[in-house]
């Protein structure tokens, strides 16, 4: 579930562009640097949906005080932690022993929806941001 939650809050920066209507004019970026770009102004906070490579759908909620929290479809919580951003790297620390992990979001398709890379450059999820209105665990208090 590590994994899911790294993914969704990757995704989460990927998909934190905003949605204009007018074209952006073309620039030649890597993968890492639209996600930079795409995330350097926008707000990670919110709702994903995140497919994992075996095909395992994790919702993730990243919440903007740096916490996030990781549940079954059906809403059965699974995992919470803190993230952080690191460059074009979204890094997602267990509560417990496990470790951090850090992951890289590609550039988003035109549903929004973007695939997520581990540190060996293995594409471990796809993800894509919900509606907000979406039921998401909150954050502990």
């Amino acid at each position: 579930m590590k994994y899911a939650i790294l993914l969704a809050a990757t995704a989460a920066l990927a998909a934190c562009g905003s949605k204009e209507e007018a074209p952006p004019t073309p620039v030649e970026t890597t993968a890492a640097d639209t996600t930079m770009d795409a995330t350097a102004t926008g707000d990670m906070a919110g709702s994903y949906e995140i497919k994992m490579a075996d095909g395992t759908v994790v919702m993730e909620t990243i919440n903007s005080d740096g916490t996030y929290v990781d549940a079954t479809a059906d809403g059965t919580e699974t995992e919470r932690g803190t993230w952080r951003q690191d460059g074009a790297k979204m890094c997602f620390d267990p509560a417990g022993d496990a470790p951090e992990a850090c992951f890289t979001g590609g550039a988003p398709g035109p549903d929004g929806s973007f695939q997520v890379t581990d540190g060996d450059g293995k594409v471990v999820s796809t993800v894509r941001k919900v509606d907000a209105t979406a039921a998401a665990p909150a954050p502990a208090g």
